[in-house]
């Protein structure tokens, strides 16, 4: 799977799972936004996410590793948080150099495309020597829309879903 391997195409979430894999050690905010991103953006199983964390992280513990999970997938009742990754990327990482160590793929990328590599043109992409598909994945798509004012490619963007059937925008009928 991408995600577990680091090769999402979302340069957050690929150098936080490279670093796990690696070393077993995760910081508390990578583990939140990669949680996030598996959960609430791809939509995929928590309990998948779980087994991963459980198989490499150095300081598994049961209790916490199951509870923050089900917290991050939403399922706990409280506020969900669901992290931008590009935000916190740029909030976190602004230069890049967390994301450039543990995806060395990214090295001669320039900062401002580095955490959304898939927006450079391809002239910078051959410059940099990082061609998007080629040398570092495409994105998976995920039901977050990076900013406007990007090259996003074709099929990077599964929106959401409606489940309105024709009752306007979600909003109850009664």
């Amino acid at each position: 799977q991408a995600w577990a391997h680091g090769r999402t195409g979302w340069p957050l979430v690929d150098a936080n799972m490279r670093e796990l894999r690696a070393t077993g050690f995760m910081s508390n905010r990578g583990r939140q936004n990669v949680a996030s991103f598996l959960a609430l953006d791809l939509r995929i199983d928590w309990r998948r996410g779980a087994s991963v964390f459980e198989e490499f992280l150095l300081d598994y513990d049961p209790a916490s590793n199951w509870g923050n999970w089900a917290a991050a997938a939403g399922l706990t009742g409280g506020r969900v948080n669901r992290f931008n990754i590009t935000k916190q990327a740029r909030d976190y990482d602004s230069q890049g150099e967390y994301v450039k160590h543990w995806c060395p793929e990214l090295n001669d990328v320039p900062v401002h495309f580095v955490h959304e590599p898939w927006k450079m043109p391809p002239h910078v992409q051959k410059a940099a020597q990082c061609e998007i598909g080629k040398h570092y994945p495409e994105p998976v798509k995920t039901r977050f829309k990076p900013p406007e004012g990007g090259r996003q490619g074709p099929g990077k963007y599964a929106p959401p879903r409606d489940d309105s059937k024709g009752k306007g925008r979600g909003k109850s009928d009664a």
